[in-house]
């Protein structure tokens, strides 16, 4: 009899929630590694859009021609010792009566459930207590960013028999080990399992590359893969082209955190590769890029290539803030960017930029100052809200700074919150620097 693994996506609890381009990647890469070491493959993703019986209680949502759009949601209430804003919290995802059936249709031996960020766990722990209720005999693993990042309160508060941090390879087999099922032998593969359940829509995603190579102070990258990977330009359209084939996927999210690192080597011959095929594709980047590797020859690339927009991380105007979190860029850099993606055809709406706003101790001047000079470049300004990441350089300071029990409620994480507010930047500051970035669209 072949070993069952279920792969649980679960529900997400938070004040606000898009499907952009949202799939569990690294969860579909553990079930092609399950699936090529012959075990029966399962997949629940709470966040199912097309669930019939949701569908039919609640209604559709609405999706957008790319393939996005909204989850199912219903208002939830907001935990205790979480300061009240002007949002309404909410479940977002299927409802409990087709995660019980899926569960007992797939009457697992082991069950992977992914888990997001740290201030989603709600969601986690209601996965894990479904899995108790209707597998009991099962197994349950925890994986990806909240478990990575903060282990001991994923494994105390959720009641998981286990939980792998990182890639989790090695620490996985052990785990199977101790289950007495079988061990796959090869590494996880770098391409995610392709089944229907999976890939819905017209909507699908990539990482070409894994890792970042830089090590902002407000980022967690560094943490959850600590390496950078380069990927292959040949096996990455092989991989799109097969979700064109059997899917009909023809918008593309990609999930690279660097996406535009060594270009030369692997996303300027992906993108000439696409060229060649001569199929029309339409290319997004939820993950913002790297301003100071664009050049007039990646923008041109990137633009007869098929992207719809080049999200940028701006972050900020100053030059002091730069040199204090991320070495990033510098304001020419800037500027010689978005001149290149001008030329290229691009055109305002499809540059958007973020400038992060939040950070402990950041003032709303500067946060202003940064939304006017995106504006005067001819870019389109997002407000990032700093969120804090246990682990990054800004996360003692944090802690120092806002008062809260950071490290016992990963709760109080949510950028919503804006946790970290004082009188150079409070929240009806946040609220009017987000009218102001808005004005620029």
């Amino acid at each position: 009899m072949k070993p069952r693994v279920l792969l649980f996506q679960p529900p997400i609890y938070d004040f606000g929630l898009f499907d952009l381009f949202f799939k569990p990647y690294g969860l579909l890469r553990l079930g092609r590694w399950f699936a090529d070491t012959g075990y029966e493959i399962s997949y629940l993703n709470a966040m199912d859009w097309t669930d019939p019986a949701t569908i039919a209680a609640q209604g559709p949502v609405k999706r957008r021609a790319n393939g996005t759009g909204k989850f199912f949601r219903k208002p939830a209430k907001l935990p205790s010792g979480v300061p009240q804003i002007p949002k309404q919290y909410s479940r977002y995802g299927i409802c409990v009566e087709s995660i019980a059936e899926s569960i007992k249709v797939a009457d697992p031996h082991i069950v992977m459930i992914t888990t997001g960020m740290t201030y989603w766990y709600e969601g986690v722990v209601e996965a894990v207590a479904a899995v108790r209720t209707h597998a009991p005999t099962a197994k349950i693993v925890l994986g990806g960013i909240y478990a990575s990042l903060m282990p001991e309160h994923a494994l105390n508060v959720t009641g998981a028999d286990a939980v792998v941090t990182g890639d989790g390879e090695d620490q996985l087999r052990g785990v199977l080990e101790s289950f007495s099922l079988t061990t796959p032998e090869s590494s996880i593969p770098h391409w995610p399992i392709l089944i229907p359940a999976a890939w819905k829509g017209i909507a699908g995603a990539i990482r070409l590359n894994t890792g970042c190579p830089l090590h902002c102070d407000y980022c967690a990258s560094d943490q959850i893969s600590p390496n950078f990977i380069q990927g292959n330009a040949e096996s990455s359209f092989g991989f799109l082209s097969t979700l064109r084939e059997r899917f009909g996927i023809t918008h593309i999210g990609f999930y690279d955190d660097a996406l535009l690192m060594r270009k030369e080597e692997v996303l300027i011959p992906f993108l000439e590769r696409i060229l060649a095929s001569e199929q029309d594709w339409k290319f997004y980047t939820p993950n913002a890029v790297h301003v100071r590797l664009i050049d007039k020859r990646i923008a041109s690339l990137l633009y007869r290539s098929g992207f719809q927009e080049i999200r940028m991380g701006y972050e900020s105007a100053s030059s002091v803030f730069h040199d204090e979190h991320d070495h990033k860029f510098t304001t020419d850099d800037f500027g010689g960017a978005v001149e290149a993606l001008y030329s290229a055809g691009f055109t305002k709406r499809q540059l958007p930029v973020y400038v992060l706003a939040g950070l402990p101790g950041q003032h709303r001047s500067e946060v202003a100052h940064s939304i006017e000079m995106a504006s005067k470049a001819g870019v389109a300004v997002s407000i990032a809200e700093y969120s804090p990441i246990p682990g990054t350089s800004s996360w003692d300071e944090t802690i120092a700074s806002c008062g809260y029990p950071l490290e016992e409620e990963p709760l109080l994480h949510n950028n919503s919150l804006h946790i970290t507010q004082w009188d150079g930047l409070t929240r009806d500051d946040m609220q009017e620097l987000k009218l102001a970035a808005r004005a620029t669209r």
